[in-house]
């Protein structure tokens, strides 16, 4: 099952998961203003929002090309939590970022005390 999901696509995943969470935060602002009043606008808002932002955030923060910026907005758009921990409970996936490859583990003795 190692091979089944594409590294390409979790990455996708796991950067529409790190966008989503802004892109809720933003959804919700929005909310707050009396412009917005019924659901069908929070849905056109969203997809907007969605597609405008999520390719640029990953352009910006990732050097992802438009397609592939283009799936950040989709996946942020439905959920990428919600795709990310349903394949996770369906144990298709068992992935770890790359970006936990190179940690330094810092110990206790070198750990600077702010005041």
């Amino acid at each position: 099952m190692e091979g089944f999901i594409p590294d390409k696509l979790l990455d996708l995943l796991s950067i529409s998961a790190v966008f989503s969470v802004i892109l809720m935060a933003l959804i919700q602002k929005i909310k707050l203003t009396t412009i917005v009043k019924k659901t069908w606008q929070i849905w056109i808002i969203n997809i907007i929002l969605s597609l405008t932002f999520g390719i640029l955030f990953a352009k910006t923060f990732y050097n992802l090309d438009t397609i592939s910026g283009i799936w950040v907005a989709i996946f942020s758009f439905i959920g990428a939590p919600t795709i990310y921990d349903l394949l996770k409970k369906q144990n298709i996936i068992n992935y770890t970022p790359k970006s936990l490859d190179n940690n330094v583990i810092i110990s206790k003795d070198n750990e600077i005390k702010r005041l």
